[in-house]
């Protein structure tokens, strides 16, 4: 049985109707990150099968009803990593994933207790982190809390999870929630997750195609344009 290391899990986030995404993310994870040590979990309403040959290590089946938000405190119950990488599914890596660089990342990110480790400067943050690299973001600021990829404290992510609905919700609500925690919310000075965020409205954006294409990953154009 693999052994996964036990600080952090990647958790991503789907849902049935996204299907035919995971198998595009699946081929690129597993070849841009081959040797990650970190469990890689689905979270969706209903389970997978493995018959193309790759698969996720677990998938945690919610069933359906349930909000973005509740799927995700679902999950996070059910994981037991101090820390979690959180994904969507459409964010597709498009270049090798650094993981000495990634265990760096988590490392300060246990060092300074950090709510949140951003991996992409999407928003840029405001002030210099001690003697890093690393920037901090003002709390109760719009955009300090996304779902942009990026390293969280799990309880931290499951507290705020569970006072939301949507991923909207999450981003634009839960960043006026934060006002009271001392744990910073950092990010990195450069994108250092290499994906691309490959559907938007429900559609392929032509770079989310041309990644695939470029790595021999097909896509099919029948359940979404």
């Amino acid at each position: 049985m693999k052994e996964f290391n036990s600080d952090l899990t990647v958790l991503v986030t789907s849902c049935d109707a996204y299907r035919d995404v995971e198998l595009p993310f699946l081929s690129l994870f597993r070849k841009h990150w081959p040797d990650c040590r970190y469990e890689l979990v689905l979270v969706s309403e209903t389970g997978r099968d493995c018959s193309s040959g790759i698969s996720f290590d677990r998938v945690l089946a919610t069933g359906f009803g349930k909000n973005w938000c509740q799927m995700l405190v679902e999950a996070l119950e059910q994981i037991s990593t101090p820390y979690v990488l959180l994904l969507m599914n459409d964010y597709l890596l498009d270049a090798p994933v650094d993981g000495c660089k990634f265990s760096e990342r988590l490392e300060q990110t246990k060092l300074f207790d950090a709510a949140n480790l951003r991996l992409n400067p999407n928003p840029k943050g405001r002030s210099p982190w001690r003697n890093t690299d690393l920037m901090e973001f003002p709390k109760n600021t719009a955009y300090c809390v996304t779902c942009q990829t990026g390293i969280w404290h799990r309880e931290y992510l499951l507290n705020l999870a569970r006072r939301n609905k949507s991923a909207w919700e999450f981003e634009r609500y839960g960043s006026f929630m934060v006002g009271d925690e001392k744990r910073p919310l950092l990010v990195t000075p450069t994108k250092e997750f290499p994906f691309v965020d490959a559907v938007h409205k429900g559609c392929w954006e032509k770079f989310g195609v041309e990644v695939c294409r470029r790595n021999g990953v097909e896509i099919d154009f029948s359940v979404r344009g």
